[in-house]
């Protein structure tokens, strides 16, 4: 019963996807990647069981067993963003947070991939493509603006009536094109190699101020934009090696960098003060412009380790994985390199399947706080299909400026960003 009301949960929301605020400027990597690794610690490296191994481990293409393979791949997020403001109570010092601004943003996409592995002589084959969005440039912010009216004693009323709504909104994807192949002296070793295509592609952003006519209370400096950039493609190479032992599994692998770049030059504008980029050109304080109009994402170069140790027979098995991701950006000044360490595990007992794990992440800007992600799924077969669920959570906070400001707002200068990130991940796979 348990793996009925979490599939139905999983496939109601997962056609729900989000970008958090900075995810135009650094990219989130939100495709490629499995249910099942997803569930384990995001251990895409280790433990992907589908096409995605084209980009995240090829040498792993060699030991797949099925003949042939199609997979189908629902994934995204749900994102939770409230910005807030710091308040004194009525009677004395006491700070409080009030939230001013509360989003909720949705959006979907998918991925589809094939897998073919067959037997050579005394070697092992392998062969993927995989297709769908890397990365996404959605994004809606809604600020509510909001004018003051007077009523006289004893009628009822609202003060603080919406009059309107600033808007920020970006859309478009980023997509990526893998083919890898792979081959297995024997059981135990394998080397893989994949090349990886990003396709050109566009990206319209709006921001939108509201206005009216016989008034400016309220109401924000910053100047209306509706317009659209193309980026132009790149591509990149992924390598990785196996070796299996009796228990354990060893891997380590490479991705090249890439870039995602507008036709036009463009560079991110960082700000000195925040140390995050920043959207709005503020050196003519009575016209306020959107100022990040281009695209410069650079795909960071990628070393790759892992281990997977198994333990048990078929029926009651118990996997433990650990990798590490070091992330190296070979140009761009304002971001950190970054690691990621992913933890999880896998019990299988007969017909059940848990999986658990958790997920760290420096950050790429020294003023955000280390990223965790706890994530969590399981796993059912019918015959030849196999639908893997998985789901994660993770939080983070920092300060940010306002950004429809208002001239001569005596309101803080700074924002409290409070980000909720619900990831889900539905992979739906048949073997012929």
């Amino acid at each position: 019963m348990c793996y009925k009301i979490f599939f139905i949960i999983v496939i109601m929301l997962n056609g729900l996807f989000a970008q958090s605020f900075f995810n135009k400027v650094i990219g989130n990597e939100i495709g490629f990647q499995s249910a099942r690794s997803f569930a384990i610690g995001q251990t895409h490296f280790m433990n992907s069981n589908t096409s995605a191994l084209a980009l995240r481990n090829p040498a792993q293409l060699a030991f797949i067993k099925d003949r042939v393979k199609i997979d189908f791949n629902l994934a995204g997020l749900m994102v939770n963003e409230r910005r807030a403001i710091d308040l004194k109570d009525y009677f004395g010092d006491f700070l409080v947070e009030g939230d001013y601004v509360s989003n909720n943003i949705f959006n979907n996409y998918n991925q589809i991939g094939f897998v073919t592995s067959f037997e050579l002589f005394f070697m092992n084959f392998g062969a993927a493509i995989s297709h769908g969005p890397w990365s996404s440039l959605d994004y809606r912010y809604e600020e509510e603006v909001r004018g003051s009216e007077s009523f006289d004693d004893g009628i009822i009323g609202i003060r603080d009536p919406i009059i309107g709504y600033h808007t920020l909104e970006h859309q478009g994807t980023i997509d990526l094109t893998s083919f890898g192949l792979a081959f297995g002296v024997n059981e135990r070793i394998s080397i893989g190699a994949s090349f990886n295509q990003f396709h050109k592609g566009s990206h319209s952003y709006e921001m939108k101020v509201t206005q009216i006519s016989d008034s400016n209370e309220n109401l924000s400096s910053v100047e209306d934009i509706n317009e659209s950039i193309n980026f132009r493609e790149d591509n990149f190479l992924s390598l990785s090696a196996i070796l299996k032992l009796n228990k354990t599994d060893f891997s380590v692998g490479y991705e090249g960098n890439a870039f995602i770049q507008s036709e036009d030059s463009f560079q991110n504008n960082i700000s000195n003060v925040l140390g995050l980029p920043i959207y709005i050109d503020d050196s003519n304080i009575s016209l306020l412009k959107y100022s990040a109009k281009g695209i410069s994402i650079e795909k960071p170069e990628k070393i790759k380790m892992g281990i997977n140790h198994h333990i048990g027979s078929n029926k009651n098995y118990r996997l433990f994985a650990f990798e590490v991701i070091q992330n190296k950006f070979s140009t761009n000044i304002y971001y950190n390199d970054y690691m990621k360490i992913n933890l999880g595990i896998e019990y299988i007992n007969r017909d059940k399947v848990f999986r658990l794990g958790l997920s760290y992440k420096t950050p790429s800007f020294e003023v955000l706080s280390p990223l965790t992600t706890f994530s969590f799924g399981t796993s059912k077969t019918y015959n030849s299909l196999i639908f893997d669920l998985s789901a994660s959570y993770s939080y983070q906070n920092y300060h940010y400026s306002d950004l429809f400001s208002v001239d001569g707002d005596v309101r803080p200068d700074y924002d409290n960003v409070h980000e909720s990130v619900w990831s889900l991940v539905s992979t739906i796979s048949y073997s012929f």
